[in-house]
């Protein structure tokens, strides 16, 4: 993840990764977390 985030929505995909969207700040970007490359 490029930063940290609160008051986020993390959706887990079908194909293992989960999508990171939203926040506290209000921040205008969604991101992939892929737990496997991590």
């Amino acid at each position: 993840m490029s930063q940290g985030r609160a008051g986020h929505t993390a959706t887990l995909l079908p194909s293992g990764q989960v999508l990171v969207t939203g926040g506290e700040l209000g921040e205008p970007f969604a991101e992939l977390y892929d737990p496997v490359s991590d």
